[in-house]
């Protein structure tokens, strides 16, 4: 079977893609994997901040069949620059998301197209463990990636905190938040942070948020909403109180 288009297989493949400085999102290199292609490769990847994880060959094998412990995951559209971002903001009604390590490129994609429906500014999501603008990603959002800028940043909680400093309150979404997310003002300068599928916010990240806030529901002992479902309540309200109100 051959490998999805937005994934390179292979060390010189990947080594040429590193030198040529394509949108490369994350490496996957395989436990022991050893030579001087592999070296370069490792040194490619600091020198551009590339995240990279260590994982079993069977892992690797579970994705290509032909990937010599190699394995790149090109971005299908490019990042922007988190730090030039705030700054070309208007911080008066700014709106940001924050994804805390979603990990599904189809949440990844929903969200995006739901952001940009309701006039996000950015969407923001951290390098390592969490899903990036692959053409998966780039298929659910259905165009909107085209049009909403996405920063990758290395560290979350930082760029949160810059955020803050910038004047932008933080509203964390968890299950168990102390709000309603409807008693919330959203026309502030505000950013949305959605915690991953499985752990919700991390929490480092949940103690830099101002608020936390819950989506209310009738039967909440029986679960709770998909990342990206939670994500499309939460922004139609904050597009209803910016734009109906």
């Amino acid at each position: 079977m051959n490998a999805p288009a937005q994934i390179l297989c292979g060390r010189h493949p990947v080594l040429e893609a590193l030198k040529a400085e394509h949108p490369i999102q994350r490496l996957l290199i395989a436990k022991g994997a050893h030579g001087s292609v592999v070296d370069e490769i490792f040194t490619y990847a600091r020198q551009q901040r590339i995240p990279f994880d260590l994982k079993d060959r069977s892992f690797l094998d579970r994705i290509a069949s032909r990937h010599q412990g190699i394995i790149a995951y090109i971005a299908a559209h490019p990042y922007a620059d988190y730090s030039e971002l705030l700054q070309s903001l208007d911080l008066s009604q700014a709106f940001l998301i924050f994804l805390d390590q979603i990990q599904d490129p189809h949440n990844l994609g929903a969200i995006l197209r739901s952001a940009h429906a309701v006039g996000a500014d950015a969407l923001i999501t951290p390098e390592r463990n969490a899903a990036g603008l692959t053409a998966t990603a780039a298929k659910a959002a259905a165009g909107a990636a085209a049009h909403l800028p996405v920063c990758r940043v290395p560290n979350l909680q930082r760029a949160l905190q810059q955020a803050r400093d910038a004047g932008i309150w933080l509203i964390g979404l968890a299950a168990d938040g102390e709000q309603n997310i409807t008693t919330l003002d959203y026309t502030i300068p505000c950013a949305l942070v959605i915690g991953g599928e499985e752990k919700g916010l991390r929490r480092l990240v949940r103690e830099t948020c101002d608020f936390t806030a819950h989506i209310p529901m009738a039967h909440s002992e029986v679960g709770s909403f998909n990342a990206s479902v939670a994500a499309a309540l939460t922004l139609y309200e904050v597009f209803r109180q910016r734009h109906l109100s």
